[in-house]
C-alpha cells in the first residue's frame, strides 16, 4: 500500500493533495512515522535509495524548497538531529529541486553517508553553521536564487546538501 501511494504521489498534479495530507492529516498516511510534531513528520522512505533512508517532510503546503522559511529549515534539521541522536556515523540531509524533485511537496532525504567525501566536494565550498541558527537559514532562504548562481548550479536541477560529521559543525553545499 505504501509503495502504491508513493507512486501516486509522484504524479505532478498530486503535489497540492500530497502537501495538504502532510500538513493537516499525516495520520492518514499508512506508513509508520519515526517522529512527528506540528512542524514536520518523518518516516522510512517507501522506496529507499540509501542506507537508513528517511523522509522528513515539513507539515505545510510547500511545493518546493523556495516555499520554505528559515524556521522550516531549523525545524527539519532539529528533527533530523533527533532521529540520528544515538547514531555516531556521518549523515546527510538533502533536498532536491527542479528536475531532481520527483514529488511536488518539499521534502528532505536523511541518510547515513558522507557525501562530501563520496562526491569529492571541496570543504571550502560548504557554508558552516550552528544547527539552530535561524539567521543563517534566513540568509539562505532569502538569497537562495543568488547562492545557486554563485555556485554555478541551475535552478532547473539542483540539490541542497547538509552534511553532518562527528565533531564539527554541519555544512551546506549547493550541487
Amino acid at each position: 500500500m505504501g509503495r502504491l501511494l508513493f507512486r501516486i504521489s509522484r504524479i505532478k498534479v498530486m503535489g497540492v493533495f500530497v502537501g495538504f495530507i502532510f500538513a493537516y492529516f499525516p495520520f492518514l498516511i499508512p506508513i509508520r512515522k519515526i517522529k512527528q510534531n506540528r512542524f514536520a513528520v518523518s518516516m522510512n522512505h517507501p522506496s529507499a535509495s540509501y542506507p537508513n533512508h528517511v523522509l522528513v517532510i515539513p507539515r505545510k503546503l510547500a511545493r518546493n524548497v523556495f516555499c520554505l522559511s528559515a524556521s522550516d529549515f531549523v525545524e527539519v534539521i532539529g528533527m533530523a538531529i533527533k532521529i540520528r541522536n544515538d547514531d555516531h556515523r556521518d549523515f546527510v540531509l538533502l533536498i532536491n529541486g527542479g528536475s531532481r524533485q520527483d514529488v511536488m511537496q518539499a521534502h528532505f532525504h536523511l541518510f547515513t553517508e558522507n557525501m562530501v567525501l563520496a562526491k569529492g566536494l571541496s570543504r571550502e565550498a560548504g557554508k558552516t553553521f550552528e544547527p539552530q541558527d535561524v539567521e543563517f537559514w534566513e540568509y539562505i532562504t532569502s538569497n537562495l536564487h543568488e547562492l545557486l548562481k554563485e555556485c554555478f548550479v541551475t535552478e532547473q536541477s539542483f540539490s541542497i546538501l547538509v552534511q553532518f560529521e562527528q565533531g564539527v559543525n554541519p555544512s551546506v553545499y549547493f550541487i
